[in-house]
């Protein structure tokens, strides 16, 4: 039996449902916030940049066929194919004839994103069902917060588990452009230095680097740089500090920079901590 229907087959055993958890401590631990089974209509849409709410959210196709837009470019969402997000953030998506269940991780999972914003065309049979067992198990049973940590940890490792065998795909000079951004995401990084350290054209760097990460290489040097200040700002660094910690030239630009992609100051995310 092919990996779609094994899927379609597991899918139609889950009932339609939302659950949310709760808690008054999350003591800065990962955890899930939410999830559930669901389906698309003729007016399922998400636009990320409307969302205020801070998580990350992963949505896994179980059948149907839905639509992950994001960089300009769309990404076709089938059976076993999965996107994970970063909200609030420039995307959408949309599908009618489409069923899937998503997961919502807490905010301190960013840290732990490669790319704000990444499609995952397929999966592992093991990865499917693993998912489908985790939904089974929350969809009645309440669950601490240390077994939830547990749980929502082993499955954000899955995930990127299953992303980087994708990336094992690509081509490997765009890994060693990747590679160096994120190795080097704390000094002065500009098209003209990634020109004469790897002898190609700006051109090249920049086409090579959309078509794999739907993101220009210095949109997505300053995500890493936002994703790496944000441990730093629950150390109550002041902003300054962590502004040049992570590359950035002043706190000023870092805040302008910080604000557009998160939705809130750097003061705003620090102050989020004492809540």
């Amino acid at each position: 039996m092919k990996q779609e229907e094994k899927i379609v087959r597991a899918g139609n055993k889950l009932h339609p449902f939302i659950r949310r958890f709760h808690y008054m401590d999350h003591q800065n631990l990962p955890y899930i916030q939410g999830l559930g089974v669901g389906t698309g209509h003729a007016d399922y849409i998400w636009d990320g940049m409307r969302r205020k709410d801070q998580l990350v959210v992963m949505q896994y196709t179980l059948s149907g066929k839905g639509i992950f837009e994001s960089g300009g470019k769309e990404y076709v969402q089938k059976a076993g194919s999965f996107f994970l997000a970063d909200i609030p953030g420039r995307f959408t998506y949309f599908g009618e004839d489409w069923k899937f269940i998503y997961i919502e991780f807490s905010p301190i999972t960013k840290q732990w994103l490669a790319l704000p914003n990444q499609a995952c065309p397929s999966s592992s049979e093991s990865f499917s069902k693993k998912l489908i067992e985790l939904i089974l198990l929350l969809e009645n049973e309440e669950v601490s917060l240390y077994e939830n940590a547990k749980l929502s940890f082993d499955l954000f490792l899955q995930i990127k588990e299953e992303v980087a065998q994708q990336k094992e795909k690509m081509d490997p000079e765009v890994q060693v452009l990747r590679s160096f951004i994120e190795e080097n995401y704390q000094q002065d990084i500009s098209l003209d230095l990634m020109e004469n350290h790897f002898h190609m054209s700006k051109f090249q760097i920049i086409r090579s680097f959309e078509e794999a990460f739907q993101y220009t290489p210095m949109a997505y040097l300053r995500k890493i740089r936002i994703l790496k200040s944000l441990e730093r700002l629950w150390d109550y660094k002041t902003i300054d500090h962590v502004a040049h910690a992570v590359g950035f030239s002043n706190g000023n630009y870092f805040a302008k920079v910080f604000k557009s992609e998160m939705g809130m100051t750097p003061t705003e995310y620090k102050e989020s901590k004492k809540i």
